[in-house]
């Protein structure tokens, strides 16, 4: 069974046939010609082969297909310079079990000669769970070197989102204020776009504070429908003119708690997917409207629950899915696009947006027949949505007197005439530390003091903390453009009452102050 050893006594042959059996690595000796002659057991349960299958025949039984043609030439050049070694040193080696799979293999090679002529014996161990650890350890070290690498854009994502705000603050505020010096109609019809596409400038600032936080999108109410007629313009103006886009909102399409942003992102990505389907040219449809979800759709999408939502539909008239694209389109890098045309993210994105809504997403498609993509938002109550509506007129002051300090000269000259302009009495200051003399010389004579956040010689977090140490009643607001996640016993240490994102409006100005003040406005009426 272990082959014929030369001028061996049946004692000797006894014990070597314990010890070879008993081996932990895999033994397995062939003759000069590559045939094999003895295996022990661990060699059986490595490759699944009985013993008796394997005595006799090649040992490129046991190497793979791909490694066979230079194994011949291997071994001729070991038989030619025999001596102990490793096996392949420095490539990976892998043995062909019997099913046809493979095992990563680590083999030593040790001549034996005898009178019958040159042997080698190979000494083989699985080393599976090795290359398993390895693999780990090197899947963890990328992972390392990608979280470095997002750690790294994120710290640059917000310090350009901070300096981008300052411009974009500027941007809103003189056009705002340029709006309330009587434009004629037309200029005043500019300024209100100027003011839309830097408010979603602010957004998609917002957006890559986000990302440089690793924090969700902070929902607030929105009027879904001026959302996607918004979102719609900038769609139709990306796709080529052979594509009509028909957009209907319902006048009575309910608001939604949802990240403005976010929704305009469903609708490009929807929107491009759907131009993609369309290459000739067709009709993009795109509808936004109120729906009460019944029983009968609720058990179809479990997601779901009887009631109101609003549903925003894009329907094409493109090629349509079969049902093996269908099923996988929600898969992350799943695309039907030809190789550099498109990363297979859009609708997965559009899925994980719709369910951080709380809502559902729903996909109807067939060959020839076009697709429709349906978004289920929960709608916000009628009263949460009254509240937004009445709050959008910035609240005036009563000759409250302001402290604002902001070391860029454009923005401090813009925010007192705002300021002012809602009725505040404002003092501002660009230096720091001679906006702390003023407030030390005189605390009595300030109602509130504005700052921003980042600031040379002295930060607004810590011109906070003096201002409270030297009058702990009066409100503190303070203005940042990017700031790391302050704590918020730290925040209500400082004195500090609001936290205003810049570029921030008139309106949530406005807002700010009014809330921190109602003391002193009493005081003053």
């Amino acid at each position: 069974m272990f082959g014929v050893i030369p001028e061996a006594s049946r004692a000797t042959e006894q014990r070597l046939r314990v010890a070879v059996d008993s081996s932990p690595s895999g033994l397995l000796m062939t003759d000069a010609r590559g045939g094999i002659v003895l295996v022990n057991r661990e060699i059986e349960r490595l490759f699944g082969y009985p013993r008796e299958e394997l005595l006799g025949k090649s040992v490129d039984t046991l190497v793979p297909e791909r490694f066979r043609q230079g194994h011949g030439g291997f071994r001729g050049t070991f038989l030619a310079d025999p001596k102990v070694r490793a096996m392949g040193a420095g490539r990976d080696l892998y043995g062909l079990r019997k099913d046809g799979t493979e095992v990563p293999v680590e083999i030593g090679l040790t001549p034996v000669v005898t009178d019958e002529g040159m042997f080698v014996l190979a000494s083989i161990v699985d080393i599976s769970p090795r290359k398993k650890a390895e693999d780990e350890r090197h899947r963890l070290e990328e992972d390392l070197r990608q979280a470095q690498k997002l750690e790294a854009v994120g710290t640059l994502a917000g310090g350009i989102a901070h300096d981008f705000n300052n411009i974009l603050f500027g941007i809103v505020g003189y056009a705002e204020l340029i709006g309330r010096a009587g434009s004629p109609a037309d200029a005043r019809a500019d300024l209100d776009e100027l003011l839309k596409a830097a408010t979603r400038g602010k957004e998609l600032v917002e957006r890559i504070m986000v990302f440089s936080r690793r924090q969700p999108a902070e929902r607030r109410p929105l009027e879904i429908g001026a959302t996607i007629a918004e979102a719609a313009k900038l769609l139709r103006a990306t796709l080529p003119a052979s594509i009509e886009v028909r957009v209907t909102v319902h006048p009575e399409a309910p608001w939604v708690l949802g990240d403005a942003t976010s929704i305009h992102q469903i609708l490009m990505n929807l929107g491009t997917n759907s131009a993609h389907a369309m290459p000739h040219g067709g009709l993009l449809d795109i509808l936004v409207e109120p729906r009460y979800v019944r029983d009968s759709v609720v058990r179809r999408h479990p997601g779901l629950h009887e009631g109101p939502y609003v549903v925003l539909v894009v329907r094409d008239t493109g090629g349509g899915m079969d049902a093996g694209v269908r099923s996988r389109a929600f898969e992350p890098f799943f695309t039907t696009k030809p190789k550099g045309s498109g990363t297979g993210l859009g609708l997965s994105m559009v899925h994980t947006i719709v369910e951080a809504h709380e809502g559902v997403i729903d996909l109807a498609s067939e060959p020839g027949r076009g697709t429709s993509v349906t978004c289920f938002f929960p709608v916000l109550p009628a009263s949460a949505a009254e509240e937004q509506r009445e709050a959008g007129v910035a609240p005036r002051g009563h000759g409250e007197r302001v402290l604002l300090v902001d070391d860029e000269p454009t923005l401090a000259r813009m925010n007192k005439r705002r300021l002012e302009a809602l009725g505040y009495v404002v003092v501002a200051e660009t230096d720091p530390e001679r906006a702390l003399e003023t407030f030390r010389s005189r605390p009595a004579e300030h109602d509130v003091v504005i700052t921003d956040y980042l600031m040379p010689r002295l930060a607004g977090l810590d011109l906070a903390r003096e201002v409270h140490n030297l009058r702990p009643d009066v409100p503190i607001v303070l203005l940042t453009g990017f700031m790391e996640e302050l704590p918020d016993e730290t925040i209500k240490a400082a004195g500090i009452r609001r936290l205003v994102n810049k570029p921030a409006t008139m309106l949530e100005l406005g807002q700010a102050v009014h809330a921190v003040t109602k003391g002193a406005q009493a005081a003053h009426s």
